[in-house]
């Protein structure tokens, strides 16, 4: 009787694990908008995340992918952006900027996996992961309808010309009618800019397109850097003023002429020629508070912003670099401005500063904790790592070393040029280290204690 029920139970066994691996085997396990995917390789969870064949992925969008054996790498291209991943590494490379990933790719049966979040967020997907079934559903959204409304009307002034007398003087002659709106005085860098609404360029005048864009360098005038103009369709025209040093204007016009006199800067105002009373160099430090108006970078546990935390260590670094006798400091922004990149790292260039600093706070998973320096050129590498010490020393929190990233403002510039990440504000323990004022005050003396040796001045 012992070995029919022993016998009964092995075959009850058998037919459970026969029905349920039937089961599996019917269950896709891969879809893409709806349609399974034929995969050699199913999603599966490598300590805690959901990994999936980023390939076979790619190919179901058409996207073009391919493998470099050498560096064990993927290239992914969606016709805009490339996408370069690596083996065992952390970040990916996506547009040209370092980005994070959750975990790092591995190789599984030939086939690259990536965890699902990224692919999900960086392909542009919405994902669903059925634990029921174990299978992942990926669609792309929807295309929002485009967005229509009446033809623009004509424009009822064409600019022929934009003329410099060498001196002080622009000249814009137009054609039919342009009232120009108020010149908007601006800082962080600063700059003048002039607004004409329901005006075009003409097609007679280079770029000669509705949407063309340009910028000049001006050459001997003590506070004009550059002049920008750009239309686009549907906006006024926009003239910029790029200034190394604030200074006063004049408005005057005629019929047909728009003439803009940008004054020469009171006597002081103009920078320090580079040298002081003993022929010493004084050297030019630009500080960038990263962020700034509409962009509020990270917002912290505690729901502080980073724009505000970065603002406040650049203006204590200023305060501080003003007290040197040697160090002349600029600021991107000295309140809460919104400046394009590309802007600031053209008012360091012009600047013709010496050293670039940018300050950040960082943001991730909310067990991420530390410190963190990057560069970009290898003439920013021995800038970083002085910088690094002594704001690994500022903050108390975990070194996480110094690194090459592709930032655009440390690219961009000419100068050794940094890029600090004081902590976590996403960390619980680094928001509220960065949140004290001895912490910040701290950071900016070191800060500055960095700049001094790199510059042998200490």
């Amino acid at each position: 009787m012992k070995k029919l029920v022993s016998m009964l139970f092995m075959l009850s066994v058998m037919l459970i694990l026969t029905t349920q691996t039937g089961q599996a085997a019917a269950v896709p396990k891969l879809f893409l908008n709806g349609n399974a995917l034929s995969a050699d390789v199913e999603p599966r969870i490598v300590k805690g995340y959901t990994m999936v064949p980023v390939g076979v992925i790619a190919d179901g969008l058409g996207f073009g992918v391919s493998w470099d054996a050498a560096t064990k790498s993927a290239r992914i291209h969606n016709g805009q952006t490339e996408m370069i991943l690596t083996v065992g590494k952390i970040t990916a490379v996506v547009g040209g900027q370092s980005v994070q990933l959750e975990a790092p790719p591995l190789i599984e049966k030939g086939r690259t996996m990536l965890p699902l979040r990224f692919v999900g967020s960086q392909f542009g997907l919405d994902v669903h992961w059925d634990s029921a079934t174990k299978s992942v559903s990926l669609k792309q959204p929807e295309p929002s309808p485009p967005v229509t409304g009446p033809e623009p009307s004509p424009a009822a002034g064409y600019i022929q010309d934009i003329g410099y007398d060498g001196v002080s003087r622009f000249t814009i002659a137009y054609d039919g009618v342009v009232t120009p709106s108020e010149m908007l005085v601006l800082k962080g860098p600063d700059r003048l800019v002039l607004d004409l609404p329901n005006t075009s360029f003409g097609v007679s005048f280079a770029p000669g397109t509705p949407s063309g864009e340009a910028t000049y360098t001006v050459d001997g005038h003590p506070a004009l850097n550059s002049i920008r103009y750009s239309a686009h369709a549907g906006k006024p025209v926009r003239i910029v003023f790029d200034l190394a040093v604030p200074t006063s204007y004049e408005i005057e016009q005629t019929d047909g002429q728009l003439i803009i006199d940008v004054k020469y800067p009171e006597p002081g105002a103009v920078p320090s020629p580079g040298t002081d009373g003993s022929g010493n160099k004084i050297y030019k430090v630009v500080i960038d508070a990263g962020h700034g108006g509409k962009d509020p970078g990270a917002v912290s546990v505690t729901k502080r912003q980073e724009k505000e935390f970065n603002l406040a260590i650049a203006l204590k670094i200023k305060a501080l670099l003003d007290k040197e006798p040697r160090i002349q400091p600029y600021m991107t922004r000295s309140d809460d401005t919104f400046v394009e990149l590309a802007d600031r790292a053209t008012f360091a260039n012009n600047l013709g500063a010496d050293l670039f600093l940018s300050i950040h706070a960082n943001s991730f998973r909310p067990e991420i904790t530390g410190t963190e320096t990057y560069y970009n050129r290898e003439s920013s590498r021995a800038f970083a790592d002085v910088m690094h010490k002594h704001l690994v020393k500022a903050t108390g929190l975990p070194d996480r070393k110094v690194r090459q990233a592709n930032f655009a403002v440390i690219r961009r510039t000419t100068m050794p040029a940094i890029l600090i990440e004081a902590g976590y504000l996403s960390n619980k323990h680094d928001d509220s280290v960065l949140a004290k004022e001895e912490i910040r005050d701290r950071i900016a003396k070191e800060m500055v204690s960095g700049i001094k040796s790199y510059l042998k001045l200490s």
